[in-house]
């Protein structure tokens, strides 16, 4: 048979193409806000301001796979490939199923992904704040906040589940979940020392100390898992839908400080055979926060009544205090049926197995950074 079309056969389609579709049947987001507050006048020109805010969004964009693969398929004996079983018998449970898309439940497609408005989220929260408006060379600020923001969908929206138990499976702490935080500001005026002395009061006087700290908790995670040769339809007998680690014990049980044992290794086990991905929870961590304080340092110079010079100094980070910022959070394990831990940091003798092993730190917040700056204005 000869091509006519003008496609040439080395690029066509090997395999169904996938779809993405919108649901016409879908509402509009909706976002309430809500808030109230309480403000007070203190003495030394200080207002504190005590605030509920909380809102509830509904009706939030994610995605619905129609053409998911559901939970145990690759385990039925109708679904298996006589020739994959001929050629490798012992193959683990799901390894032999035909390949995914002849098991879709719509044949001649791969993902068919809607995007829907079917997720909702909700955030509430606890707001301090303390302020003194710069009044004789002084001003000072304090914010601190507790949030707490809780849904089923993140940002891009992700995949829902192909059972009913999306909520059950995937409601808890979001992306964007900031238990605490914490920050302080203030300007102050250095005192001027020598005002009788012309040249000196021109060098050492009338500079102006600012700064800020910050201090933040970390962001939510979970914990992930390898096992070597062993994939989704080997555990959820699904070749779309994954599995979930399970969560045992106490993650934090017997950590330390120690850059190198953050995250509990026997508070987990992994999935076997039949996991439907609720053996733990989402972002059920927190992981390593900020502790920062920057500095700056200014003063101005009049050189003539048209002409200033402004002499500024900056430090971020002034303290070069370590500040982690991720951890190693997937357990390497040996086997389907041997669930020793490849990656830990430490082997059984005490010797280093893999200083970047499970539950070691990954990564670090920038060092002190400084940086001077000459201004002239006219």
């Amino acid at each position: 048979m000869a091509w006519s079309s003008g496609i040439n056969p080395a690029s066509a389609l090997l395999g169904p193409s996938s779809l993405l579709g919108l649901d016409y049947n879908g509402k509009v987001p909706t976002v309430m806000n809500y808030s109230f507050g309480v403000q007070h006048k203190l003495p030394y020109k200080f207002v504190l301001d005590t605030a509920y805010v909380g809102s509830q969004s509904r009706h939030l964009l994610d995605k619905l796979n129609l053409n998911a693969i559901p939970y145990g398929t690759t385990f039925l004996p109708q679904n298996q490939d006589p020739t994959k079983v001929a050629a490798n018998p012992t193959a683990l449970l799901g390894s032999n199923a035909y390949d995914r898309d002849f098991l879709r439940p719509y044949p001649g497609y791969g993902d068919i992904s809607i995007h829907r408005e079917g997720s909702s989220s909700n955030f509430n929260s606890m707001q301090v704040s303390l302020n003194r408006q710069f009044s004789r060379g002084f001003a000072f600020g304090l914010a601190y906040t507790w949030a707490h923001a809780l849904g089923v969908t993140t940002a891009d929206g992700d995949f829902v589940r192909v059972d009913n138990l999306t909520r059950f499976a995937n409601y808890g702490p979001l992306g964007i979940d900031r238990r605490h935080t914490l920050a302080v500001n203030y300007i102050y005026e250095l005192p001027s020392v020598f005002k009788s002395h012309a040249i000196a009061h021109s060098m050492f006087d009338g500079w102006q100390l600012s700064g800020l700290y910050r201090a933040q908790t970390g962001s939510p995670f979970g914990v992930g898992f390898s096992i070597p040769g062993v994939s989704n339809q080997n555990l959820t007998g699904s070749y779309t839908e994954g599995a979930r680690i399970h969560l045992t014990g106490n993650p934090l049980n017997g950590t330390s400080d120690s850059p190198y044992n953050r995250i509990n290794p026997n508070a987990f086990a992994p999935p076997g055979p039949g996991d439907i991905g609720i053996g733990a929870p989402v972002n059920y961590l927190t992981g390593p926060g900020i502790n920062n304080f920057d500095l700056s340092l200014q003063k101005s110079f009049s050189v003539k009544e048209r002409y200033a010079v402004q002499l500024r100094a900056d430090a971020f980070n002034v303290f070069n205090h370590t500040q982690f910022s991720d951890y190693n959070t997937t357990i390497n394990y040996k086997s389907l049926t041997d669930h020793s831990i490849t990656n830990l940091y430490l082997n059984p003798d005490g010797s280093i197995n893999n200083k970047n092993g499970f539950g070691t730190v990954s990564g670090a917040r920038d060092p002190r950074i400084m940086q001077l700056m000459v201004r002239l204005r006219f």
